[in-house]
């Protein structure tokens, strides 16, 4: 199916969705403006499914449509993929629409056209840059998390080992994320996709095994709605009582916590009924809540240590409900029960990030004070950002400290704490404050004194012990939980030690680069920009790094490197250029028709990339790439800018290297894809690394231009096992 076949269709869906939102014309008519620039963008673009590319930002929007979501929002939706995939830059959204869609965009768009030592480092920087777009506009959140739920949603069109690729890191991150934003409906799909793709097996006997008891559990459901809704209405408590569907995710983890083996084929599993019951009470207020758990536990026999006051203490998405469970008295089975108010009900289901409060003025956006209050856990992003220089420590640190479990922990003002489980009395006291952390030396909890490896429950409450003369101890790294207090930890004593690292830092950096070459480099104004890119103060601070193992030197030669690329391009704009007369429109390059001119072998240039041409006797003119080497060396008057685009159909040869996992196959796999793209390969070299188990593989092939390289390229990259794709 074409593009321009479904656009009517895709059209209505969009207007008929914001007309059942009632949402406004002007509103309506900047969405659809969002849509038609999009459209025109992806216009020869498909998806794996063969669907035309805008099905998918139309089906994205849709989601945040469904969830209220201001017009923004919905604009990000339909271009957040517009900057990566096309020719569209952050500039030209912000032109159109406005600094505020376009920061969303920038704050979804992956980071693929940098270099990374891995897909690990590539998903730790993306992670790092989405979380910190989160602090600043949390409709990033919602963006991301309705792309990934669509992504999620056609999976079945990638090939396997991509499936389980991206079904693990969406079980592992933007699950848990979408469950932080309090955006359950979400959060719930994405995880029975996830056990879709990552245990097949235990998905269809869910499945199968809860729809073979579908009667059962509505006719339970409707007898137990009955009970309940005449005691409370004896009681004079308005409620709402619905029967609560449990979605095969929280199934398959209540079963494996059994210790039952959803992938045995040794038996068949049997799923008790009580394992799929339960039931939500909806009434007005806080204290019909508190009321109608008092009913229940009078009716029904509460099961002791199952009840959770999340109305007192209410989770940091905001989320409150009352949660218990009961025995049903005529078959002595469980029930699990919530209480909760419409308006706690309306957060549950839409979560936080729907009811963020917009300031259209200047497209600034805030939070009402509640909000921003319960928020504060997005503040440690930008804390971690500024504390922590490795992209993977923090991607580790935000999924163990921010997207796991957590307990509710109270100081003795009675302010709560949040907490990873698992957390320690070390952990609560560099949550209040570093200088407590380093100081403690004891804790109470409950009024009675615990060892600092105390586990923390929900609840308890917790008062720190200190002796300004205390230090922190290595020894607590063995038990603490939270990154926060583990990078805390590390940090006091990198500083008692910050003289020897430094100086061992220095000793390092010159074995690296040289006395010579390590006294320029050290004196020079790039290697402080790169510290502070690093997040160091100063070149001191980056050198203690080197010297306690936390910097590597590679990373910064890397930099460097770069750094002297991009001192050509401002080396080219001081250069006198000089303008080719156009003679005609057939040649190659249209602006030296008529002249003698060749392609440097040293960099091989193609149409569409920046070009310089170096002015020799004899030999007319060479093209060079902008960034190439030769270039830095000629004089100033023998350089000329150049603008080659390719006006006819021919190829032109291009090389690249592709680093790889070095695993029998991959060199076949890159060969095969490159042959059905029905490009020519010139040349192919493999140079083996034997102190890694990756490979560099050098590649000359026949491309017709840049667009066409950097496609090939991006396809390359997309093969299992391959690291990196780089221009040679």
């Amino acid at each position: 199916m074409l593009a321009e076949e479904v656009k009517p269709q895709l059209i209505e869906e969009l207007t008929h969705a914001l007309h059942k939102k009632k949402r406004s014309q002007p509103e309506v008519d900047f969405i659809l403006k969002a849509f038609e620039f999009a459209y025109q963008k992806h216009l020869n673009q498909v998806r794996r499914s063969g669907d035309p590319y805008i099905t998918h930002p139309v089906a994205v929007a849709k989601t945040l449509i469904e969830l209220n979501c201001d017009k923004e929002a919905i604009c990000g939706c339909l271009l957040h993929d517009v900057i990566e995939d096309t020719r569209a830059s952050v500039d030209d959204l912000k032109e159109l629409f406005g600094t505020t869609v376009a920061e969303i965009v920038d704050g979804v768009t992956k980071l693929n056209k940098l270099n990374f030592k891995s897909t690990e480092d590539a998903q730790a920087n993306n992670f790092r840059k989405m979380l910190l777009a989160i602090a600043k506009d949390v409709r990033v959140v919602l963006v991301k998390l309705a792309d990934r739920l669509h992504n999620m949603q056609t999976l079945h069109f990638l090939r396997p080992d991509k499936q389980q690729r991206i079904a693990s890191e969406t079980i592992d991150v933007f699950a848990p994320l979408a469950n932080r934003f309090g955006l359950r409906n979400i959060q719930m799909e994405l995880e029975d996709l996830c056990l879709k793709f990552l245990h097949p097996k235990a998905y269809s006997l869910i499945k199968d095994l809860v729809k073979s008891k579908k009667l059962d559990r509505e006719a339970q459901i409707q007898k137990l709605k009955v009970v309940i809704k005449q005691i409370l209405d004896n009681n004079g408590i308005e409620a709402d009582i619905q029967g609560r569907a449990k979605h095969f995710y929280s199934i398959y983890i209540k079963l494996c916590q059994k210790g039952t083996d959803l992938n045995s084929n040794d038996e068949v599993v049997e799923i008790p009924i009580y394992d799929l019951l339960g039931i939500r009470i909806l009434v007005s207020n806080v204290k019909d809540c508190y009321a109608a758990l008092g009913v229940i536990h009078e009716t029904f026999r509460p099961m002791p240590g199952r009840f959770k006051d999340y109305v007192a203490l209410p989770k940091s998405n905001l989320y409150q409900s009352l949660h218990t469970t009961v025995i049903i008295p005529w078959d002595q089975k469980p029930l699990e029960v919530q209480i909760r108010s419409y308006q706690m009900h309306d957060v549950a289901e839409n979560g936080i990030a729907a009811h963020w409060n917009y300031k259209d003025e200047e497209g600034v956006s805030q939070a009402n004070p509640k909000e921003a209050e319960e928020l504060k856990w997005l503040k440690q992003l930008v804390s971690w950002h500024t504390d922590v220089s490795e992209a993977k420590e923090y991607f580790s640190g935000v999924k163990n400290d921010v997207l796991g479990q957590e307990v509710y922990i109270l100081t003795p003002k009675g302010d709560v704490i949040v907490l990873p489980v698992d957390s320690t009395p070390i952990d609560f006291a560099y949550k209040i404050h570093t200088r407590i952390g380093d100081t403690c030396t004891g804790a109470i909890v409950n009024e009675k004194m615990v060892s600092i490896n105390y586990k923390l429950q929900n609840g308890d409450m917790v008062e720190i012990i200190t002796n300004k003369n205390g230090h922190p101890n290595l020894s607590w790294l063995n038990f603490i939980k939270t990154h926060q207090a583990k990078y805390r930890i590390k940090s006091w004593y990198k500083k008692q030690n910050k003289d020897r690292h430094n100086t061992l830092g220095e000793q390092l950096f010159t074995e690296h680069f040289g006395k010579a070459e390590a006294e320029k480099i050290l004196k020079s104004e790039e290697l402080l920009k790169i510290a502070h890119k690093l997040n160091y103060k100063n070149i001191e601070d980056l050198l203690s790094a080197i010297g306690s193992g936390d910097q590597s030197i590679t990373q910064i030669e890397t930099k460097l490197q770069s750094k002297k690329l991009e001192t050509v391009d401002h080396q080219i704009e001081k250069f006198k250029t000089r303008k080719a007369p156009a003679q005609g429109e057939g040649a190659d390059i249209p602006e030296l028709d008529g002249l003698l001119y060749t392609i440097a072998k040293c960099c091989m240039p193609i149409p569409g990339e920046t070009v310089i041409g170096t002015i020799s006797k004899g030999k007319g003119i060479t093209i060079h790439r902008a960034d190439c080497y030769n270039v830095k060396q000629a004089e100033q008057e023998r350089v000329m800018h150049i603008n080659w685009t390719n006006r006819e159909v021919r190829t032109y040869p291009a090389r690249l290297n592709i680093e790889v996992v070095d695993r029998i196959g991959v060199v076949k796999d890159i060969l095969t894809l490159i042959a059905d793209e029905g490009i020519n390969i010139k040349d192919f070299k493999v140079t083996e690394r034997p102190t890694t188990t990756t490979a560099l593989l050098k590649v000359t092939i026949d491309v017709n231009g840049q667009e066409h390289l950097r496609k090939l390229s991006q396809k390359i990259y997309n093969i299992s096992d391959v690291l990196q794709v780089e221009r040679s």
